[in-house]
């Protein structure tokens, strides 16, 4: 049976698919949610439970609808325009490039692209291309995890049954003895100052990055050596290990060390772990019962929390949640621990992460009667210590799962410092009060676009001008009228506009106009429709675009590109004659 992700996926392609199709016969609005409404019907007998998750289920198949459609205007018109680019060169093969960048690049489905070329005639797809550039893909983004390859020294480690006791939860300063020193992934008796090491002691109060929660750092110290801990990270088989330099003297094995975490670093990053639980409850109080945690980062700085939800988070349930989260942080709650029998703990009401491994002994952290998850991360004393959480930024992750990066302690409160200076400064740059700021920028917006369209008009009006007086322009190419002009416009919009006044004017034949904007080139060429049977639009932007290094198409009576080579316009715009006598 497939996994849950497995089954997602294949969903998710049978979604697209129909929405593709429903598109081929006019749906153009969300369509699948309703068809859902009605299993819903049918099926209630046999699965009652669905009624309860009815307004979850109809809004993520309504979100994910809207979500694709957007991908999918987007996907068919660059496909579209690549099949056409194809024809117009004689091709037969769609290359496998093609097919890899508007999957990668925008999310367009293969399957989609070969649905879309199986409904063309002469047109095969090049699959071992895509397969080619994939793969390519895959090997430059494949990362190497800290233990790709784990040293000899850990696998003997491990053999022996050693896993060093964590003694973090009650204290940050432990002596014990050094089990085993490693450099450059082979295991030596000792290490001197300047060099950088891996260390395993019997106990540790560091913790090793586990749950999302970041690594401690500190320092290890000894009668007369000191190394400092830059990361603490555990292997698969459990071994803390601790990862950093020799400051002064030498480490020796069987050596009695003393362990010392950094205090502020830990403190911070026990802020933050308490305060994701703390989130976890106000998102599930404001959202619903289906948010569930999908992964997150704790550390000293910052946090983020992933978490299951079908639509991105208004501003005001945001404002929402964090005002629940600092109600709670203000009243000082403990944060109770306790440690028990994995299948005990799985009775009780308490959070498990589908994602975690759990051992047969487990800790379940608890605050009050509102929030208890299974958690092996560190803490803090009370919801007190966090002294303030700060939202500043929600995102998304992928489809159905939203992200939340938050501040807390002198981290929020630098930021909202930070963001009300911001405010107070642009308040005294526009001589206003900052209750008045919005208002203010919203008018200044205002008034500029409407500046804008002003101009716009002014160089279309200024452009136009030439439009009474294109005799001398015109020439005539096997009794074909051709005007190939340069004009002064500075948007695809605008060269539009003035291409139909062009084509208006002449009444039958083509118009090819170039204008720069922004360092680029912009072209346009419009074939009357009496002479579409004789001439191509897009075939013909296609070569004049060549020469401005660039490129573009459209249907055979208008079609626009850009290039790269605004200097070359002038030899684009002649190149145009010499296209045209060729059709």
């Amino acid at each position: 049976m497939p996994s849950n992700e497995g089954r997602g996926y294949v969903l998710r392609r049978i979604m697209r698919r129909a929405i593709r199709y429903g598109r081929n016969i006019g749906l153009t609005d969300p369509f699948l949610h309703k068809t859902a409404e009605v299993v819903f019907d049918i099926m209630q007998p046999a699965y009652p439970d669905l009624v309860d998750a009815k307004a979850y289920i109809t809004n993520v198949i309504n979100n994910e609808e809207i979500r694709f459609s957007e991908t999918l205007d987007h996907g068919l018109r660059l496909l579209n325009d690549g099949l056409e680019d194809l024809k117009a060169k004689g091709q037969t093969r769609v290359p496998g490039d093609l097919i890899f960048k508007l999957y990668d690049t925008f999310g367009f489905p293969v399957d989609i692209v070969q649905d879309v070329v199986r409904d063309e005639k002469n047109l095969d797809l090049d699959m071992e291309g895509y397969d080619q550039s994939m793969e390519a893909q895959r090997a430059k983004s494949r990362s190497v995890t800290a233990f790709a390859e784990i040293s000899e020294a850990y696998k003997n480690l491990s053999v022996q049954g050693v896993i060093p006791e964590f003694v973090g939860y009650d204290t940050k300063t432990f002596e014990s003895k050094v089990l085993l020193i490693v450099q450059d992934g082979q295991e030596v008796p000792e290490a001197g100052s300047g060099q950088s090491v891996e260390v395993v002691t019997e106990a540790t109060p560091f913790y090793g990055e586990a749950g999302g929660q970041v690594g401690d750092s500190g320092k290890i110290t000894g009668p007369d050596f000191e190394m400092s801990v830059i990361d603490t990270l555990k292997d698969p088989t459990g071994i803390t290990i601790h990862k950093g330099d020799i400051i002064t003297g030498n480490i020796q094995k069987e050596q009695n060390v003393t362990l010392t975490v950094d205090n502020t670093l830990r403190n911070a990053t026990e802020c933050n772990h308490t305060a994701t639980h703390l989130l976890h409850f106000a998102l599930r109080k404001v959202l619903g019962d289906h948010v569930k945690q999908s992964g997150s980062l704790v550390a000293p700085d910052r946090f983020r929390f992933d978490f299951t939800h079908f639509s991105q988070t208004t501003a005001a349930e945001l404002a929402e949640i964090e005002t629940i989260v600092n109600q709670r942080v203000r009243a000082n709650i403990p944060v109770e621990t306790v440690e028990m029998d994995a299948e005990e703990a799985f009775k009780t009401d308490a959070t498990a992460l589908f994602e975690e491994k759990y051992g047969d002994r487990v800790r379940m952290v608890s605050l009050n009667d509102f929030s208890k998850e299974l958690c092996g991360g560190t803490h803090t004393g009370a919801t007190g210590d966090i002294g303030l959480f700060k939202i500043i930024e929600e995102s998304s992750v992928a489809s159905g799962v939203r992200r939340i990066e938050a501040l807390t302690g002198g981290a929020a409160l630098a930021h909202i410092q930070n963001t009300a200076k911001l405010l107070d400064d642009t308040a005294r740059l526009l001589k206003e009060r900052t209750d008045i700021v919005p208002q203010r920028v919203e008018k200044m917006l205002t008034h500029q676009k409407s500046l804008e369209k002003e101009v716009d008009l002014l160089k279309v009006k200024i452009a136009s001008t030439s439009v009474d007086d294109i005799e001398a322009d015109v020439k005539s190419i096997d009794g074909v009228k051709v005007l190939a002009k340069k004009v002064t416009v500075d948007h695809p919009a605008a060269l539009r506009d003035l291409a139909d006044r062009f084509k208006d004017k002449i009444k039958s034949g083509i118009v090819v106009l170039g204008s720069v904007a922004e360092a680029k080139a912009l072209l346009i060429v419009i074939v009357t429709k009496d002479l579409t049977d004789r001439f191509h639009a897009g075939k013909i932007v296609k070569q004049v675009a060549a020469v401005v290094g660039g490129g573009g198409g459209g249907r055979p009576d208008m079609a626009q590109a850009g290039g790269t080579k605004p200097e070359k316009l002038d030899e684009a715009l002649e190149k145009a004659y010499e296209v045209i006598k060729d059709s």
